[in-house]
């Protein structure tokens, strides 16, 4: 339920070790700063290596980015088994790198984190991100990437939805619908994980999926499923009568249409109201989207043992 993090640890190269990297040099308004680079590739794994001899506290700082299941299992795939395991087996493939410090990834300061799940959903993948892609997340911009997925963007988190398949180019991914989560920043890895140096033995499953659903009932995909136009407008018929059923069911053809600003003009609507509107949708356990298939999508369940 891992996939790339970022860590980082306060260590200085030696000299040699330097002589192998690439130096570069930032100039901003705040003064000059020294990077060194190094990549480093161990089959399907690519470990980005950046070493600051100063941070913002004057202090050395080497970070590491990397995908944990690509380093593990040689792709992004299949999900990592137990964190004990990875970290074990991670820290035997940092031991074989040349040019770098001995590093232990469990000591490492997560300042990024991806989480993730597979949703195994056969021949509907496409079906699931085009619905879900119809869908807003509060404060979130939504960036769609076609033929590849539904991405919903804050300045440092992200959560999308995407067709592994298509993403990692293995036939084995086939329906694979791919949520994932990222955390891009120090201060957001700290509070998820509610440590100020939080590390990877700070990581659990059952938080992962905590974080995991509560995206889920954000987009008001949690434990609903995603109806097709016939049975949308049987449950909200069923909910609140046929002559009001019968406008819900149009409000929500139009809010999949039609961006809320327009239909509140047209509807001559204050935007407070459209969302009060819209919410009764939502109590009928209706995400605010439909699906083309002739029968509803199965709600999105994250199953972790």
């Amino acid at each position: 339920m891992l996939d790339t993090i970022r860590v980082k640890f306060p260590i200085n190269p030696t000299d040699e070790q330097l002589s192998h990297w690439t130096h570069r040099t930032t100039i901003s308004p705040t003064g000059k700063r020294d990077a060194f680079i190094y990549n480093a590739v161990i089959d399907e794994a690519m470990l980005k290596f950046t070493y600051y001899p100063f941070d913002f506290k004057g202090k050395p700082m080497l970070t590491l980015e990397v995908s944990l299941p690509k380093l593990v299992l040689d792709n992004n795939y299949q999900m990592l088994g137990s964190l004990d395991g990875t970290i074990k087996i991670a820290n035997i493939m940092l031991d074989g790198i040349l040019n770098v410090p001995k590093l232990d990834i469990a000591q490492g300061i997560l300042i990024r984190l991806d989480m993730c799940y597979n949703h195994q959903v056969g021949d509907a993948v496409e079906d699931y991100i085009k619905a879900i892609g119809n869908l807003d997340y509060p404060h979130r911009r939504t960036k769609h990437h076609r033929g590849e997925g539904v991405e919903f963007r804050a300045k440092h988190k992200t959560t999308k939805f995407y067709n592994k398949e298509h993403e990692s180019g293995y036939a084995e991914a086939h329906g694979i619908l791919r949520q994932e989560t990222t955390l891009m920043n120090s201060q957001d890895v700290k509070q998820f994980l509610k440590k100020n140096y939080p590390t990877l033995l700070d990581v659990s499953y059952e938080r992962i999926v905590e974080h995991l659903e509560d995206d889920l009932a954000k987009l008001r995909l949690l434990n609903n499923s995603i109806a097709d136009r016939n049975t949308a407008l049987q449950k909200l018929c069923e909910s609140y009568g046929s002559k009001a059923g019968m406008y819900y069911f149009g409000l929500l053809s139009s809010k999949i249409d039609k961006p809320r600003k327009r239909i509140a003009k047209e509807a001559v609507l204050h935007p407070r109201s459209l969302d009060r509107h819209l919410q009764k949708i939502v109590q009928a356990e209706i995400p605010l989207t439909f699906t083309d298939r002739e029968e509803p999508l199965p709600p999105l369940v994250i199953n972790h043992e």
